[in-house]
């Protein structure tokens, strides 16, 4: 007999509703999905309703990490002080070719993390190499062991690893071996997705998308082919575009024909629409955001790792101003070293008040709205998951009001967004299933976890530290490339607080 839930009398967060003091209300769950949300509830109405004493709680929807890769998990903490293309040198060997084991123990030490920081759905775009049935299962079946719900797209790519590199041909030939000079097949990989989709289809936390790895290492071919597989599936595009400095210079300096835009390229490849997500955008212009905007194609904003591996800072004023729409994610766990939405909606305010003087910043309940609502449109899910409403899954978070961060209790957005760390969340529920209940992981046992990963580390580690030592003789070109890039003058600007920028010369 299906198992429901009465989640009762909690202050129910609606955003169409009052952001700052939401009204009380019992939420009924039948099966997975929202059934009624009202005031007192009677039990009889609920035959076989668990109740969940929600009082002196808020419900909060759950929170949608629209970009993040578990590939680099059991890295966190590895890197610091490391450009982008720097720290590829080291994380694309330590997330390749690894063993079952692993791929299922970091695919459930970043899922755990996630539901622990009240965040409900992953968009796990994932660098599975080798792409295989067994590997892909793996991973599913992890996130279906613990109960996070994950928006699924393993990578694809038909130009090198070493493509995302400008002047990569100040590299020898042996250190472009190391940045990775293989790349599939267009049709082997397209293929290979298809099948699994149809092999593994959507169903209970399991949902896919479409996940070219860059314009720089995608064909033509390629884009199309994963624009006409989203489109007869119905899925989002997920893609990393304008990372850092050096990828635009790249557009500007190598798709002229393209008017030295990798926005236009991907038009020109048939997948720039509704379903288009373009992931970190720091370097993207102004024009290219009205372009954007158009084809209702959205960004998704990765503040903290931006910030980290020294990539600058999105410009989500323009953004706002354009109409762009925008989504919010964390991901890496070696970029940013934490999967915690509360952070990412943060510094979606914070940097959007140091990006202009003026009144207009970007406030609480927007990015509440960009971290669910916005994060499920990217997935073409808007009416299925990211806000408390009957027919949407019953994806929520319980947080206890007890906690400090609410002590005085004054507005929920702004105290969520500002105050809240995950640390007040004791409950979350997960596809009508409660998998922690007073701050418990009820799916996996978590201490055997902790063990098994403890005992990969004894050969992990080392295994790491012998890549950093071999690959130090590539530091001197990869500086030179770098140094090129910011040496070529482009009239943009995404770095704060210099008295002298390092923009190109800009003031």
């Amino acid at each position: 007999m299906e198992r429901n839930l009465l989640v009762k009398g909690g202050l129910v967060y609606d955003h169409d509703g009052d952001v700052h003091k939401p009204s009380k209300r019992d939420i009924l769950i039948l099966g997975d999905e929202i059934s009624v949300i009202e005031k007192n509830i009677e039990i009889e109405k609920s035959t076989n309703a668990e109740v969940i004493d929600a009082s002196n709680h808020l419900v909060v929807p759950g929170l949608i990490n629209a970009h993040y890769h578990s590939h680099d998990t059991l890295c966190r903490g590895l890197f610091e002080d490391l450009p982008l293309e720097f720290w590829l040198l080291y994380t694309l060997p330590m997330g390749t070719f690894r063993s079952r084991d692993e791929i299922r123990l970091r695919t459930l030490v970043g899922a755990l993390e996630s539901l622990r920081c009240g965040i409900t759905t992953v968009q796990d775009m994932l660098g599975l190499i080798p792409m295989t049935e067994e590997n892909i299962d793996v991973v599913l079946d992890a996130y279906e062991e613990i109960g996070e719900r994950v928006i699924f797209s393993p990578m694809v790519f038909d130009i090198p690893a070493v493509g995302m590199l400008r002047h990569r041909d100040l590299l020898p030939p042996e250190i472009q071996e190391m940045m990775g000079t293989q790349a599939g097949k267009p049709k082997e990989q397209l293929d290979m997705l298809e099948a699994q989709i149809r092999r593994r289809p959507a169903g209970g936390v399991t949902h896919w998308a479409v996940g070219p790895f860059a314009p720089q290492r995608c064909t033509i071919e390629l884009l199309s082919g994963c624009a006409d597989l989203a489109n007869r599936h119905d899925l989002g595009v997920y893609i990393h575009v304008y990372e850092t400095r050096g990828q635009v210079v790249m557009a500007r300096e190598m798709y002229g024909e393209y008017g030295g835009s990798f926005i236009n390229y991907l038009d020109e490849a048939g997948i720039l629409n509704h379903r288009l997500n373009i992931a970190h955008s720091v370097w993207i212009c102004r024009e290219e955001m009205d372009q954007m905007a158009a084809a209702d194609a959205g960004a998704i904003l990765c503040f903290n790792s931006n910030m980290k591996l020294k990539s600058g800072i999105s410009p989500m004023r323009d953004m706002r101003d354009a109409g762009m729409r925008v989504g919010l994610g964390c991901d890496n766990c070696s970029g940013s070293d934490v999967q915690n939405m509360f952070q990412a909606m943060k510094a979606y305010c914070m940097l959007g008040s140091v990006s202009d003087p003026q009144p207009g910043t970007p406030l609480s309940q927007e990015a509440l709205r960009h971290g669910t609502l916005g994060s499920a449109r990217s997935a073409c899910m808007a009416h299925q998951i990211g806000a408390l409403k009957v027919g949407y899954k019953a994806d929520m978070m319980l947080i206890n009001m007890n906690d400090t961060a609410y002590l005085p209790y004054n507005s929920a957005a702004r105290q969520l967004v500002y105050s809240e760390t995950g640390r007040s969340i004791d409950t979350v529920i997960i596809d009508g299933k409660v998998v922690m209940k007073d701050r418990v992981v009820q799916t996996i046992n978590e201490e055997d976890l902790r063990l098994e990963v403890s005992e990969l580390m004894r050969s992990f580690i080392p295994e790491y530290e012998k890549v950093v030592k071999e690959r130090e003789v590539a530091i001197p070109y990869l500086k030179e490339a770098h140094q090129r890039v910011w040496d070529t003058d482009l009239g943009l600007r995404r770095f704060i607080a210099r008295t002298q920028y390092g923009d190109g010369g800009l003031p």
